[in-house]
């Protein structure tokens, strides 16, 4: 089906707890909009082995969707309908998927056996060593509470097995009470909400570090990866743009050397350029592999 229309095979991953990250892998991006049963899915122990253990298991060219693919199959045991993305149509009979922008995901409650909505904003940074690059990483930040001015995140990312496991404690104490998960007094960083709907983005502080919040993980993968596209030079020179790999690098370059090599009749400074980019593009992807040396 997919070599048929042109598609190449389509996988997602996500974060299913501390050391441990799902991935699942279709045909192609039509078959997962589509409901279709994944060609595999399986976890492993870091977000860059199951991005290599899918790409292996389908092989050759692959597209990566984002990581709410994964979550919701994954939390929907097989059912994929919670990922259609924005101003898709729903198919006949079923429910069009909510207008909201900020990700929302009916977690356990601590209460009665109900369910306690959760909403998130996103962070989406460029993957830094050891973990491969080329790539960015994504993290979901509870939204803890939030005014018509103001939504105040958990500076740290939202850990779902952490967050059942106190879900299950406070059901276990006596009730009668907030459950720890409402009552504690954390701390949190405020989010401007008109900042983040006009410009896409808030930028804020957090420990030494900034952090950038978007509504949606499709607007956080869509600007990051448009910005590392831009700031590396050698992606205009190779016809790349991220997210990218050292395979694809080499793939590019090897197309370039075939029409602009002297040999080739190509000429001779256009060939130095796609040399210094391809140099370029091999050292940033070296730096993982320092890191790991």
């Amino acid at each position: 089906m997919s070599q048929e229309s042109g598609e190449v095979p389509a996988f997602a991953c996500c974060s299913a707890g501390i050391g441990r990250w799902f991935w699942v892998a279709w045909e192609s991006e039509s078959d997962a909009r589509a409901l279709a049963p994944p060609l595999a899915s399986g976890f492993e122990a870091n977000a860059s082995r199951a991005e290599a253990r899918a790409i292996e298991r389908v092989g050759g060219e692959v597209k990566r969707l984002p990581g709410k693919w994964a979550s919701g199959y994954r939390r929907g045991g097989g059912r994929q309908s919670s990922v259609r993305r924005a101003g898709q149509e729903p198919e006949s009979g079923e429910s069009k998927p909510p207008k909201a922008r900020i990700s929302r995901f009916a977690g356990r409650s601590s209460r009665g056996g109900g369910s306690t909505r959760l909403s998130f904003l996103y962070c989406v940074t460029e993957r830094e060593p050891p973990d491969s690059l080329g790539h960015v990483t994504v993290a979901r930040h509870r939204i803890v509470k939030q005014n018509p001015r103001k939504i105040h995140v958990d500076p740290e990312p939202f850990d779902e097995d952490e967050w059942a496991r106190r879900a299950d404690a406070d059901a276990d104490a006596d009730g009668g009470g907030e459950s720890s998960a409402d009552a504690s007094k954390q701390r949190t960083l405020a989010v401007d909400r008109v900042m983040l709907r006009t410009e896409g983005r808030f930028r804020c502080r957090h420990a030494q570090r900034e952090l950038v919040f978007y509504a949606s993980e499709e607007d956080g993968l869509r600007d990051v990866e448009a910005a590392l596209t831009e700031k590396h030079g050698w992606c205009a020179v190779l016809g790349v743009r991220f997210p990218c790999t050292a395979e694809s690098i080499k793939t590019a370059y090897r197309r370039l050397a075939m029409t602009s090599h002297p040999d080739a009749g190509g000429d001779a400074a256009r060939f130095q350029e796609i040399e210094q980019a391809y140099r370029e593009a091999l050292a940033y992807f070296a730096r993982a592999d320092d890191a790991t040396a």
